[in-house]
């Protein structure tokens, strides 16, 4: 396949906008690069912003042969996790999945999905 600018453009990035009290406009940025933010006054003008952004960066990169980033695909996850940790968190989870009556993987599976939809440091 042929990385070109049109290639990169259709990946699927992650914008994140979110307002800003502090500087009273919308900041965005693009999940998958470093070092990069625009504003805005509305979200829509933030959004087609970093989309400005992102077609700079590419294009860019692709006229100096730098290396881009791509973002992750969720096809790219089978659901195979390798875990190691002590004897005794190993015990631990084993009582409290006896406990439930759940398996050690739906319990540390369950544990997983709580971190993710929390704010968590």
């Amino acid at each position: 396949m042929d990385k070109n600018l049109e290639y990169y453009l259709n990946l699927p990035w992650t914008y994140i906008i979110e307002y800003s009290d502090v500087d009273g406009c919308f900041l965005g940025s693009i999940n998958e690069l470093e070092k990069n933010m625009t504003n805005g006054e509305t979200p829509d003008e933030c959004f087609s912003m970093l989309k400005d952004a992102l077609r700079a960066y590419i294009m860019t990169s692709l006229s100096q042969n730098l290396p881009i980033n791509e973002p992750i695909r969720q096809t790219d996850f089978k659901g195979k996790i390798p875990y190691r940790t002590t004897s005794d968190r190993h015990y631990r989870l084993a009582k409290k999945a006896k406990e439930k009556g759940k398996s050690i993987n739906k319990i540390v599976d369950e544990a997983v999905e709580y971190y993710l939809n929390h704010e968590a440091v």
